[in-house]
């Protein structure tokens, strides 16, 4: 079976067993040409505060808060890996790992600068209004997920145990989920939907979404993104009244999915070594908005659009991407023979 036949051969079956009609509505044109260049489309601002056995570097972070004080309160580290035995202090910081688009055109790889899966109008995004009374929309759009090693690409700080030694890969497309495309297909396989994705529980995120606009989150509230919505049902959908606050969501809502995949990680408390992350840490990321216009900051999940988004949504372009900091904590030193 070809490539060609067997990516037609997806396409149609999530669009079968999701029942979504062919609607083109507000898709842009994938821009293509251009792939990601980390020295431009970074905001290299965002990997700070960093601490350095104790000792603060840049301006305070209130999502950092904890790890920073336990970087103070135990600057000294020693690590086993192995046969391999290497004691240093604690380093923590921003790091630039991953990347996600969020996109109207399917198969549109902003990262690749491609488009990878014509669907000729099938999977595409769309925005339509929401006739209950509460003058809101509803946004559909695929998401793409970057493992983006930018260290690596720069050739820096590659000899710290923190920095993941992973080469660039696209860990994930939504386009081949019927899960992404229905959010009735996804609670067949994530059950605790019916839970969580329920106005009762949805009262529970009021909270969070004033943490948010605060610039902290509450990491219990894990099926909570502040202002963006929730992070259940885990599909394609979202409702919005700003259009790049529903990216930001659609992006996270991602990130989330992937740990209930079991491919998220994070690195250990000690800096020893990276741990599964079935339940993501809200705390331990941050979003950077790269197209279609650079963002200025890094904003943390939930944040309300109506403190970062002005300006941020470039006329006729709906194609989103972002870059995703975790923060991570590592024990930099040497290895003792």
């Amino acid at each position: 079976m070809t490539a060609a036949r067997t990516r037609s051969w997806l396409a149609a079956g999530a669009l079968a067993l999701a029942g979504i009609t062919a609607s083109p509505a507000h898709a842009s044109s994938c821009p293509t040409g251009a792939v990601f260049n980390p020295l431009t489309k970074v905001r290299w601002t965002c990997i700070f505060p960093i601490t350095i056995g104790g000792v603060r570097i840049g301006t305070f972070d209130k999502l950092g808060k904890d790890l920073d004080a336990q970087s103070s309160s135990k600057p000294l580290c020693a690590c086993r890996k192995g046969a391999t035995f290497w004691f240093g202090v604690k380093v923590s910081f921003w790091s630039p790992d991953r990347m996600v688009d969020v996109v109207t055109e399917p198969g549109c790889m902003m990262a690749l600068g491609a488009d990878i899966m014509p669907t000729h109008g099938k999977l595409q995004g769309s925005q339509s209004s929401i006739s209950d009374g509460t003058n809101t929309r509803k946004m559909f759009a695929q998401m793409h997920y970057y493992i983006s090693p930018v260290w690596k690409m720069l050739d820096l700080f590659t000899d710290l145990p923190c920095i993941q030694d992973n080469g660039f890969d696209v860990a994930l497309i939504t386009e081949v989920l019927p899960t992404w495309q229905s959010g009735t297909l996804g609670a067949i396989i994530q059950p605790e939907a019916i839970l969580f994705g329920n106005p009762a529980a949805g009262l529970a995120c009021m909270a969070d979404s004033a943490a948010a606009a605060a610039g902290k989150v509450i990491d219990p509230l894990f099926w909570c993104m502040g202002a963006w919505g929730t992070t259940y049902p885990i599909a394609g959908d979202i409702h919005f009244d700003d259009s790049v606050e529903a990216w930001a969501g659609l992006a996270a809502r991602g990130t989330f999915m992937m740990g209930r995949l079991g491919l998220l990680t994070i690195s250990s408390s000690d800096g020893c070594s990276f741990l599964p992350q079935p339940v993501w840490t809200k705390s331990r990321y941050k979003f950077q908005l790269m197209e279609p216009v650079k963002g200025g900051a890094c904003v943390n999940i939930g944040r309300p659009g109506a403190l970062w988004t002005s300006a941020k949504h470039a006329p006729g372009k709906d194609n989103a991407q972002f870059m995703l900091f975790e923060k991570v904590i590592c024990c930099a030193g040497v290895s003792v023979p």
